[in-house]
């Protein structure tokens, strides 16, 4: 956006300038590989969790090939 000047009645003079920023864009990699690295170990654990119910859950048998 282009600057905005305000005026005053007295003497001053204010510049405003609108900025927009999006803190996703303004990550570092280092920043961006953290939280990849946090979401994968996130579903990494789901994936432990539900692998872990479903052997309970079949009373830790192999599955036979019928």
């Amino acid at each position: 956006m282009a600057e905005q000047v305000i005026q005053c009645s007295q003497a001053c003079t204010v510049t405003v300038q609108h900025e927009f920023v999006f803190p996703v864009l303004s990550l570092t990699p280092a920043e961006g590989a953290q939280i990849g690295l946090a979401i994968i170990s996130v579903w990494a654990v789901g994936w432990v969790i539900r692998t872990l119910i479903q052997t309970v859950r079949i009373g830790g048998k192999p599955e036979e090939d019928s």
